[in-house]
């Protein structure tokens, strides 16, 4: 009994040291995860370049074949496939640091392996089937793989820029006419209305949130685990531990004090490059924490 006595703290110390040697050795591989991940934005473009200079070069073929044209075909296409691949490894360890979240970042991680997928079967049937002249046959199955891999290569990229820039981005400077077209209200700007807060957080906060943070903090992307775009996960905050929203009192808020930091701050919000809150919306929602930073009953935006 007494070497059982002896050995059980032995035992729970080289367990917690065992333990603390698996961290040790993780943290290095997400050290590098982490640091690979933002290379994504940079080497997606590389997989769009290739497979559409790819496409071109093989209408061109039509009207002027040669093998010489068709060998750049098959190059192109080897490395539109190498650099999806790339792309998308690259793309897994940016979702890895758990800034997205959602349907949309596993539709456009799925679609992302589907172009690697589809582009390298392009590339093997152009490869295999096209000796040494190809017939009839051999380039509709071609033809066809490589028009589906760009279809799927638009609406991965789309799903990609809805992450990033938020789902309204390519729409969000339309002109008043367009955004009638599209069913979307054109905004009024801020509404000096803080006696009613519900009204005040449809009209007001929730248009300011929508463009000038949800494209980091709503439902489709969340940095530093912060999101604003409902109340329960506001007031929680972030990273940093510190409440996002502390109702009646702005000065313990850090989203207050975030936007009122200067631009260039590394903490500011939005960063700098982003279209920062004018006064008049800064002093707005200012106020509506003040009131109690009631969200009302707005249209729910989480998923």
């Amino acid at each position: 009994m007494k070497s059982i006595h002896y050995c059980s703290p032995l035992l729970v110390t080289c367990l917690g040291l065992t333990a603390q040697a698996a961290t040790a050795a993780t943290r290095p591989i997400d050290d590098w995860i982490a640091f690979f991940g933002p290379f994504h934005v940079i080497f997606l473009h590389y997989p769009i370049g290739f497979l559409t200079l790819a496409a071109l070069l093989d209408l061109w073929t039509i009207r002027n074949p040669s093998q010489e044209a068709r060998r750049a075909v098959g190059i192109t296409l080897g490395l539109a496939a190498t650099a999806a691949w790339v792309a998308g490894i690259l793309g897994l360890c940016r979702s890895a640091r758990g800034e997205f979240d959602g349907p949309t970042l596993e539709l456009h991680r799925n679609l992302g392996i589907a172009v690697a997928l589809l582009g390298s079967a392009a590339w093997a049937t152009h490869r295999w089937l096209y000796r040494p002249t190809p017939g009839p046959a051999q380039r509709i199955v071609f033809r066809g793989i490589l028009a589906v891999s760009l279809l799927v290569l638009v609406a991965a990229g789309h799903l990609g820029g809805n992450l990033t820039h938020g789902s309204n981005f390519l729409t969000e400077n339309a002109p008043p006419t367009l955004e009638r077209w599209l069913g979307k209200k054109p905004d009024k700007g801020v509404v000096s209305d803080v006696g009613n807060q519900t009204s005040t957080y449809v009209s007001t906060i929730q248009p300011i949130l929508s463009r000038k943070c949800y494209s980091c903090h709503g439902p489709e992307k969340q940095k530093g685990h912060l999101r604003l775009d409902n109340r329960e996960a506001a007031l929680k905050g972030g990273v940093s531990g510190e409440p996002s929203i502390v109702p009646q009192d702005p000065t313990k808020s850090r989203l207050v004090k975030s936007i009122l930091l200067p631009r260039s701050h590394d903490d500011a919000m939005p960063p700098e490059g982003k279209e920062g809150l004018t006064d008049q919306e800064t002093i707005a929602i200012i106020h509506w924490i003040q009131d109690g930073a009631d969200f009302g009953n707005p249209s729910p935006v989480t998923k």
